[in-house]
């Protein structure tokens, strides 16, 4: 099943270019992001049931800060992952996404953009626990990193325009370091 349905959603990115609600997207991003969380998990190992709910709550996670982070990318392939709903909401219009501005609607939309993604992480934290210790490790790893990228565009003011936002790797081997006490069972 999680194999169909990651052809649907890049089926999705051939057929669909806009989103009109969360609701719309969110399918998208389990059908993209949350299936491959939910095959992983199956490989690592999980302790409980709760496992597979964790396991597609971070893959939307994952996927909502892709989207934040690749707008400029997206939108210059005629792709629209904002939902149209929250684009109007903050009267930021397809035009000023095309035209890459970075206005304090943008910023407002962004700001909250984040702060879903964000949710999405905090609700997604308790995997951790119920993952087997190699798979605990690889998580937290994803985990933190995509988190981090919230942090990156936060920093640079919400301009993922000019650049795609990255962590450098110095962060990336930090992130690393702190997990193999996990992985090697030593915490």
């Amino acid at each position: 099943q999680y194999l169909t349905d990651a052809l649907d959603g890049v089926e999705m990115d051939l057929d669909i270019d806009r989103y009109a609600t969360f609701d719309d997207l969110y399918q998208y991003c389990y059908r993209v992001a949350s299936v491959v969380g939910l095959s992983c998990i199956h490989i690592w190992g999980f302790k409980h049931d709760d496992a597979l709910k964790l396991a597609e709550t971070a893959g939307i996670a994952f996927q909502l800060t892709n989207i934040l982070r690749d707008l400029g990318a997206d939108i210059a392939r005629g792709l629209i992952y904002l939902p149209e709903e929250d684009l109007k909401r903050f009267d930021y219009t397809e035009q000023d996404l095309a035209q890459h501005r970075c206005t304090e609607e943008q910023r407002a939309l962004m700001q909250f953009q984040i702060e879903r993604a964000r949710q999405f992480y905090r609700d997604s934290e308790p995997l951790a626990d119920l993952l087997a210790r190699p798979g605990r490790a690889v998580f937290l790893v994803m985990h933190r990193t995509y988190r981090a990228i919230l942090d990156v565009i936060e920093q640079r003011n919400y301009d993922v325009f000019s650049s795609r936002a990255r962590l450098g790797k110095m962060k990336k081997i930090w992130l690393v370091l702190q997990v193999l006490p996990i992985r090697w069972g030593w915490v």
